[in-house]
C-alpha cells in the first residue's frame, strides 16, 4: 500500500485542537471553580464555628453567603454538650377546668426512641419551633403569640393535641420545664426543675 493511501489511525486524537484562547479560557474556568470551592469551604468553616472570633467579625457576610441555600445544623471545635433538658408542656381547659399538664416533648422522645428509622419531625420540629419562639420576646404576651413564630408554635401544639385525641377547647396554657442534666459521675446537687409560663393561648375557631 502506497504511503499516501494509508488508512487513518484509529488511536489518533480527534476533535478541535485547543488554541491559545481556548486554553486560557479553560484555565481561567478551572481556577475560578477552584477559587469558588475554596471560598465556600472557608465560609462553611466560619458558619459552623459560631464562637470563633473571626466568624463573629464576619457574621453578616457569612450569613448572606450561606443562607438560605446552604444552611448547616452542626458545629465544630468541640461544642458544649447540653446542660439542660427542655420540655414543652401544655394544658387544656375543658369546661373552664384546668386539665393535667401534657408533656409534648416526652411524647416526641417516646415516638422516635428505639426506632430504626426515626422521624426527623418527631426529633426536631417541636424543639425548633419552641426555640424560635423563645428567641423572640415571649414576655410580650399576646403580642408575641401573634408573631409568625408564635402562630407556628400554637398550630403545631394544637396538631399534636388533636393527634392524640385531646380536644383543645377554646384555649390552652403552655409552659417550659427546664431540668439540669446531672454530671456523668453522679456527683453534684440535683436541682429541681424550673418552669417558665408561656401564658394562655386562645384557640382560633
Amino acid at each position: 500500500m502506497e504511503p499516501g493511501n494509508q488508512p487513518p489511525d484509529e488511536l489518533a486524537p480527534r476533535g478541535v485542537p485547543l488554541t491559545g484562547v481556548r486554553r486560557k479560557a479553560l484555565r481561567a474556568f478551572a481556577l475560578g471553580a477552584v477559587g469558588l470551592a475554596l471560598a465556600h469551604a472557608c465560609m462553611l468553616l466560619l458558619y459552623v464555628a459560631s464562637d470563633f472570633p473571626l466568624s463573629k467579625g464576619r457574621s453578616q457576610q457569612v450569613q448572606s453567603w450561606m443562607r438560605p441555600l446552604f444552611p448547616q445544623d452542626w458545629s465544630v471545635f468541640a461544642p458544649d454538650p447540653l446542660r439542660y433538658t427542655v420540655h414543652l408542656e401544655v394544658r387544656t381547659n375543658p369546661g373552664g377546668t384546668p386539665g393535667p399538664w401534657i408533656d409534648l416533648t416526652a411524647q416526641d422522645n417516646a415516638a422516635y426512641r428505639h426506632q430504626p428509622l426515626p422521624s426527623k419531625e418527631d426529633q426536631q420540629v417541636l424543639r425548633k419551633a419552641l426555640s424560635r419562639y423563645r428567641a423572640g420576646r415571649p414576655e410580650a404576651g399576646t403580642a408575641a403569640q401573634r408573631t409568625v413564630g408564635g402562630r407556628y408554635l400554637r398550630n403545631l401544639v394544637l396538631a399534636r393535641l388533636r393527634d392524640r385525641g385531646t380536644d383543645p377547647g377554646s384555649g390552652i396554657n403552655m409552659r417550659v420545664r427546664t431540668t439540669r442534666i446531672p454530671a456523668p459521675d453522679g456527683t453534684g446537687r440535683t436541682a429541681p426543675p424550673r418552669y417558665q409560663s408561656l401564658g394562655h393561648w386562645r384557640v382560633p375557631s
